[in-house]
């Protein structure tokens, strides 16, 4: 007799671990997906920035005032002004950077980024000398952006410029510094 309760037990027993096992491995799959729900957008809020590009700003054509404004081949230094955005702040239309615009005597326009090729020192114009100067590391440039002599791998970095009813546009962009080639960024 004691045998036959034995069995019993043993399958009453076994019944009641198979209920506990399975209701164990439910739990642990519910926890695990409720989990995974929360961890997502968590996870989401912080790897976003990483494969987005995070610092943008304006782009296209920067209106550069009229052409009026210019002289025969004396050079104008401009802002450029547009919106820059970094990861999840939006600043207010601000100086992103500034060109030089020539204008020869046919009344063709040239814009020289102030971005000196070399290091990426600001670039300025010296009258006395007629030519621009990069005082970082002493680069000079003649009134066409040719290197005359220093460090800079390249003549100033031009940029694409266009005439709208009587308004002078500049396609604003950066280039690779210190590089032969003019490979924009």
């Amino acid at each position: 007799m004691n045998e036959h309760t034995y069995k019993k037990e043993s399958v009453h027993h076994s019944g009641e671990n198979g209920r506990r096992n399975f209701l164990k491995i439910c739990s642990v799959v519910l926890t695990s997906l409720i989990g995974i729900a929360y961890a997502i957008p968590l996870i989401r809020a912080f790897i976003s920035p990483a494969m987005q590009d995070t610092v943008t700003g304006s782009s296209g054509l920067f209106d550069i005032g009229n052409t009026n404004d210019c002289e025969v081949n004396v050079p104008r230094k401009v802002p450029i002004k547009g919106i820059k955005i970094d990861a999840w702040n939006k600043f207010p239309t601000t100086a992103i950077g500034a060109v030089w615009i020539l204008m020869d005597k046919d009344k063709k326009f040239t814009a020289f980024s102030t971005i000196c090729p070399h290091l990426g020192c600001g670039v300025d114009w010296d009258e006395d000398s007629g030519r621009f100067v990069c005082p970082c590391h002493d680069s000079y440039f003649d009134i066409e952006g040719n290197v005359l002599s220093g460090p800079s791998p390249r003549r100033l970095d031009t940029l694409e410029t266009e005439i709208k009813q009587g308004k002078l546009f500049v396609k604003y962009q950066k280039m690779k510094l210190g590089i032969s080639e003019k490979i924009p960024t």
